[in-house]
């Protein structure tokens, strides 16, 4: 029997116990469904299912959820450390192992031996390749990605990734049941480097980092403009500290520089990541990164350090970078904008931004700001992409 709608999804199985994937477990579970837990450390495992007791415990008394459905949820959670045995029967695969394309692809090959043949497999990742994976099986039309925000259970936001290779109908599929989840899904239609949300958010950080590294502001300034004006949880350099982003990003690099996937990246973070990463200034987690944390626990911005700054430089590239996602099918208008208000907690989408401003002073400030790079490579990237032009040209919005 293939899966051809989300009523034919009894049971789920979530690989990886760890903080995603014990969360996704708890999600389905609370949804209605048996839901098997694998991971090779038994250790993990329990510990797990003590992790998803406690959280369903904060969410008891919230309006739809009740001691009865918490305790039936978790008469749902069956836990095992055979791969075999929680493939057997399955449905539906997530797979939320340690971000890694060679681990994940060794399970997504023993999975595909082990389940059954109209069983769906979805990777949880925030930007690995989904089409490698997809080709490691033999069943590459039932392969999609989903990426969660973490923590599962509270983040509304699920990414649905598609291949060349996916069927249409396994992918209304995985939709339907990302909504039987209580979550919002939208659809990534191209295998891209980074997806929907982390794409935008690569300029939100890079356009800050190149205005200090130009001396066109500082550090303070930008963080304070881009929360206490635009309304933004953290200012880009704060984001930052807080996630470690500096050690992810040049960590991840020659990954991004060397992947084959469409829309792929051909330049390096600005020098002003490096140059903190080469002296170990990660962030909080090390003490010190773009702020200093030696005597403090969150940097202390004044919120009147930005009032000069011009909020568009930071803006404009984010809105660039949407558009070409529009421009390329990768994604809708509504879907980027949903995807960075849920998964950013953004005041407002890029679109809705541009729309409130103008398409063409997005598109003076792009080539402004294009201007400003000695590297052919960083011009391009900032320059304005066909679309963008297109709607400035013509006056037109995006809404």
């Amino acid at each position: 029997m293939s899966i051809e709608t989300v009523a034919d999804i009894q049971q789920v199985t979530v690989i990886g116990a760890g903080e995603m994937g014990r969360g996704i477990a708890a999600v389905a579970a609370l949804a209605g469904y048996d839901t098997i837990l694998q991971d090779i450390d038994e250790d993990q495992l329990n510990d797990a299912i003590e992790q998803v007791k406690w959280s369903y415990g904060k969410i008891v008394d919230d309006e739809d959820v009740t001691e009865a459905d918490v305790e039936a949820a978790l008469d749902r959670i069956t836990s095992t450390t055979s791969l075999e045995e929680a493939v057997a029967n399955t449905d539906i695969v997530t797979e939320a192992a340690v971000e890694k394309q060679a681990v994940k692809e060794d399970i997504f090959e023993s999975v595909d031996n082990l389940a059954p043949d109209e069983a769906i497999l979805t990777t949880n990742t925030s930007g690995l390749n989904i089409t490698r994976l997809a080709e490691v099986t033999d069943r590459p039309s039932q392969v999609a990605g989903t990426h969660w925000f973490n923590p599962p259970m509270l983040m509304d936001l699920v990414e649905i990734i598609e291949t060349e290779h996916v069927d249409s109908q396994v992918v209304d599929v995985v939709e339907d049941l990302i909504k039987d989840f209580e979550k919002t899904p939208i659809r990534c239609r191209r295998d891209v480097p980074m997806f929907i949300v982390n794409r935008c958010m690569r300029p939100y950080g890079e356009a800050a980092a190149w205005l200090v590294y130009y001396d066109k502001a500082e550090i303070e300034e930008v963080d304070s403009a881009m929360k206490y004006r635009e309304g933004f949880p953290m200012g880009p350099f704060e984001l930052a500290d807080f996630t470690g982003g500096i050690q992810v990003r040049v960590e991840s690099e020659e990954d991004h520089l060397n992947d084959p996937r469409p829309l792929n990246y051909d330049t390096r973070y600005c020098p002003l990541l490096h140059e903190r990463y080469e002296k170990g200034h990660y962030g909080r987690k090390s003490g010190k990164g773009f702020y200093d944390y030696s005597d403090q626990d969150e940097p202390g911005i004044d919120p009147e350090a930005g009032k000069d700054v011009d909020v568009l430089k930071i803006w404009a590239p984010v809105i660039n970078e949407a558009a070409k996602m529009v421009q390329h099918d990768v994604a809708t208008v509504e879907d980027v904008d949903t995807g960075m208000k849920l998964g950013g907690n953004w005041p407002v989408g890029p679109f809705e931004k541009a729309d409130e401003v103008g398409a063409e002073t997005v598109v003076r400030t792009c080539v402004e700001l294009a201007n400003m790079h000695e590297r052919v490579e960083n011009l391009a990237e900032t320059l304005p992409c066909d679309l963008l032009v297109e709607k400035a040209k013509g006056d037109e919005t995006f809404y």
